[in-house]
């Protein structure tokens, strides 16, 4: 018999917002939640480590609002902690389910075998994943093209590495850099410190969202990476908001992002 993980109190493992949004667009948010089911009990952390960056990209999920709002774009946001599992690895990656984050040890997820990863995932990781592949299946369908646009955000600091991180977004690419090459022009034209797969990239063996659906799919796409003190409140979450619509803007008349093309 399968166990069950949710419970009917317990939120679901992802949110829509827009499913009508008419931009040829699809935001995405994989570390949108620091919720964790009942029955896991906080995975034996308090609510203030939960409510950290280890549990969660703080104002990601705000930022990922609004833009859908603002470009009235569809979005899908993961319903759960990164704690529980990562809606961003992929399936062999080490920190699937962190034992550690950040130097902090994650008592819940001590000593877990196969088939414990096996029922997060089926619970959590890919009822949000199938979500992202319906909207993009829908787009297919109708013959559209979306961009698709990934919504993240770091910490200013590292405590496990005492390590300054001094940009206040970064733009994340591998191969395909038609969104993510002119936003950063864009964005360093402003006079704003802006990092380049900094203090991440991506590729297929660390992150799952963009390698799977921007690279295998061949969609024009980005991913964004917000420090979070600068998202952290309403007025930062509204000006970075305002100002990622307006380059999204711009790379959705771009007629080079929307057509298929492989790298």
């Amino acid at each position: 018999m399968t166990e069950v993980l949710i419970n009917p109190g317990d939120p679901p493992p992802f949110e829509t917002l827009n499913d009508e949004g008419a931009a040829p667009l699809l935001l995405i948010c994989d570390h949108a939640s620091c919720s964790i089911p009942e029955r896991f009990d906080n995975l034996g952390l308090n609510q203030e480590a939960l409510e950290d960056h280890i549990g969660w990209d703080i104002g990601a999920a705000a930022v990922t609002r609004r833009l859908s709002i603002l470009l009235d774009a569809p979005a899908v946001l993961a319903g759960y902690s990164r704690l529980l599992i990562d809606c961003n690895r992929p399936e062999g990656a080490l920190d699937l389910v962190p034992s550690l984050a950040d130097g902090r040890l994650i008592p819940g997820n001590q000593r877990l075998n196969a088939e414990d990863v096996a029922a997060r995932r089926a619970a959590f990781f890919e009822p949000y994943h199938q979500e992202i592949r319906n909207f993009l299946d829908k787009f297919e369908t109708c013959g559209i093209v979306p961009l698709l646009a990934s919504i993240h955000s770091f910490n200013p600091t590292m405590s496990s590495k005492d390590e300054s991180r001094p940009w206040v977004v970064s733009i994340c690419w591998n191969r395909d850099g038609r969104v993510a090459l002119p936003m950063l022009s864009a964005l360093r034209a402003e006079g704003l410190c802006v990092g380049e797969n900094q203090p991440y990239g991506f590729d297929s063996l660390s992150d799952y969202a963009i390698p799977e659906y921007g690279l295998k799919r061949g969609l024009p796409h980005v991913l964004v990476e917000l420090r979070n003190d600068q998202v952290n409140d309403e007025v930062g979450v509204a000006a970075w908001s305002d100002r990622l619509a307006r380059h999204l803007i711009s790379a959705l008349a771009d007629p080079a992002n929307h057509c298929l093309k492989h790298f």
